[in-house]
């Protein structure tokens, strides 16, 4: 199922210039707003000794968690309190995007003002229960299967990472979901096993580790990705999952013509916050150039050094990085979204979603 050879990193973006930035004795904390041992924590310790070893002057990097609200009070807190000296990064996620579009009054941090670092995408993948029905063969006659019965699922919050799963299933029809909110991803993923829930996503480095063993013994089946955006900015299907059809696919042989409209508008968004745009590294706003080009040239050394490839094959898949402006452009086409966009996403959580848990 994975493509063979698309493992090697591509580094998209020029090599910064390095000024005298120099973190010799310094200790520096790259905060991850989740707790430990899910998808982002994982993706923060596996950079940070490589941050260590190339960041100038060689200094401590450690890895702290302040989990919280759907990991509002994580960002909160960066927003707060790390000053634009280098010191204090911030792993982010899909659901800190979801957060700042969708989380209201409690967000207090500004993302699209924070420079990034290196963004990472990561695939999505859906998958159902055998049980159910679904074959991962056909997508029209598995969506008809799925239209037809009842599924449970589950997911953190109804402003969280989930949100592209849920829009996609209801843009091809699957309307009777019955979503549990509280649940993380590794218990949704194991009640999923248990047979105590029926559909689920994960990421692709999470459903190649966790899942496939799985899929091998009958219990689960893939029929889906969301997909990825290629060079020319077109969906296309996951390169690690060539064998199961993109979102639009799916779309277009259940609907017959292309998707369309305002849900599609944000689904695109939620497709970017959940896809392209999965993982990545920040430091504040007023961050020097200089000190900001550190960063991104120890980064690139990092996702080219052996002993991360090695490694990184579960958390970030082998997908291409994005760095700096590029990676500020593709978090901007992740979060910024226009405010007809956002009312009517809020309008369908409220009035929808919120309504069939």
């Amino acid at each position: 199922m994975v493509a063979a050879g698309f493992a090697a990193t591509i580094l998209i973006g020029s090599a910064p210039a390095v000024a005298d930035v120099n973190f010799a004795g310094k200790k520096i904390q790259i905060v991850v707003p989740a707790k430990e041992g899910g998808g982002l924590d994982r993706y923060a310790r596996l950079l940070a000794p490589f941050f260590q070893k190339y960041l100038p002057g060689k200094p401590t990097v450690l890895v702290f968690n302040k989990p919280g609200g759907g990991l509002i009070k994580g960002s909160n807190w960066f927003q707060r309190k790390a000053k634009p000296d280098g010191l204090i990064a911030l792993g982010i996620t899909t659901s800190v995007h979801t957060s700042f579009v969708f989380g209201g009054k409690k967000v207090k941090y500004d993302e699209l003002g924070w420079r990034s670092v290196i963004v990472s995408p990561l695939g999505t993948v859906f998958y159902a229960r055998t049980d159910t029905g679904v074959k991962g063969k056909d997508p029209a006659a598995d969506v008809k299967v799925l239209q037809a019965g009842k599924w449970i699922t589950s997911g953190k919050t109804p402003n969280s990472a989930e949100l592209r799963m849920f829009l996609a299933l209801e843009m091809l029809g699957i309307k009777n979901i019955k979503p549990i909110f509280g649940i993380s991803t590794a218990k949704r993923r194991n009640a999923i096993i248990r047979g105590e829930m029926h559909l689920g996503i994960d990421s692709a480095g999470a459903f190649i580790g966790k899942v496939t063993r799985y899929v091998k013994k009958g219990v689960i089946v893939p029929w889906m990705t969301l997909g990825f955006i290629d060079s020319a900015g077109n969906i296309v299907r996951d390169p690690l999952f060539p064998d199961l059809p993109s979102f639009p696919e799916v779309y277009k042989a259940v609907h017959g013509k292309a998707p369309s409209g305002n849900d599609w508008k944000m689904l695109k968004h939620l497709f970017n916050m959940g896809v392209m745009a999965s993982k990545g590294i920040m430091l504040p706003k007023e961050t020097p150039d200089d000190v900001l080009a550190a960063w991104i040239s120890a980064a690139k050394m990092a996702v080219k050094d052996p002993e991360l490839l090695k490694r990184a094959k579960r958390d970030m898949g082998g997908y291409p990085h994005s760095f700096g402006a590029d990676a500020d452009k593709i978090k901007k086409d992740a979060v910024d979204v226009t405010p007809e966009s956002k009312a009517w996403m809020r309008n369908w959580i409220d009035n929808v979603l919120r309504k069939k848990a």
